[in-house]
């Protein structure tokens, strides 16, 4: 299956509400879209998790809510089936009045669900925020789920770079590489920070996409054989999306290939700063080369 998605975005609701930080999953047929819900309000910005579900990638249904108000629930990573229940994991974002981000009392969470359907509210995953010695700042943000060699891995960012938790029952989280993050700005082109990773696994290797912090934005990728490691550290060359003036950011790509015969990639395209944004799809036969329609 292949899909036009480049005139427009795939669901757009400003200029009453942002949405961003896409996280897909498709299951018994139907596409859920988790996303980041940012509203203006008179005490200054609001977030939430909102979900949205298609059957075809084209018709979606109006968002519904997941997150309640007050921590800014927001930035799903993606959601991971363990034993008979889904976890999604999502960050918690307090900005500040007057403020446009976080600040470092920004931490991870997980949700939990039998159905993807209806969600237990949030838990925190490390109350202290980051613990890594080559951090300075306890802010953590951006998580993302694997299962690999029997334990659970989470990615975040903090310092403009990517660190790596380890648990084995995601209720006991280590860092897994406490004395330096497993991709900064000095593996990058042109050394920028980077933020939103999502890894996929190919042929027995781990492929990290991630968003470098530059403008004009873009999709970053490296590969892995075990999730300390990256090596291959590029940026793809992606097709201009039309609708997005700030380009491309916060890929989040599913194995589709079974069931569409393609990779799907859902991200968001950058509008108004700080925060305007809609989002939309592309699709790959070989993770390298990506199309809009």
């Amino acid at each position: 299956m292949r899909f036009d998605c480049a005139a427009q975005p795939f669901l757009d609701r400003e200029p009453l509400v942002a949405v961003r930080d896409p996280a897909a999953i498709l299951h018994d047929g139907v596409f859920r879209c988790f996303h980041t819900a940012v509203e203006r309000t008179e005490q200054g910005y609001a977030l939430f998790v909102d979900i949205t579900q298609s059957r075809d990638l084209t018709q979606w249904t109006l968002p519904r809510r997941l997150t309640p108000p007050g921590l800014n629930f927001s930035s799903p990573g993606n959601v991971l089936r363990v034993g008979d229940r889904w976890q999604l994991c999502l960050q918690s974002y307090p900005i500040p009045p007057g403020g446009e981000y976080g600040t470092d009392e920004s931490r991870l969470w997980l949700m939990e669900s039998q159905d993807l359907e209806t969600w237990a509210p949030p838990r925190l995953l490390q109350p202290d925020g980051c613990r890594a010695n080559w951090a300075r700042s306890r802010r953590q943000i951006d998580p993302y789920l694997v299962h690999h060699d029997g334990q659970f891995w989470c990615f975040y960012k903090t310092d403009g770079s990517l660190g790596l938790l380890v648990s084995k029952d995601l209720t006991d989280w280590q860092e897994a590489s406490p004395l330096r993050p497993v991709l900064s700005a000095a593996d990058t082109p042109g050394g920028v920070t980077v933020e939103n990773p999502c890894v996929v696994c190919m042929d027995e290797t781990f492929v990290l996409f991630f968003s470098p912090c530059r403008e004009g934005r873009g999709i970053g990728v490296a590969r892995s054989v075990d999730l300390q490691h990256w090596e291959d550290v590029r940026i793809l060359d992606f097709p201009i999306v039309p609708w997005a003036p700030g380009g491309p950011t916060a890929a989040m790509v599913l194995d589709t290939r079974q069931e569409q015969g393609c990779w799907t990639m859902f991200f968001h395209g950058d509008r108004t700063p700080p925060h305007g944004a809609a989002l939309g799809c592309a699709w790959s036969d070989d993770l390298e080369h990506w199309h809009l329609s």
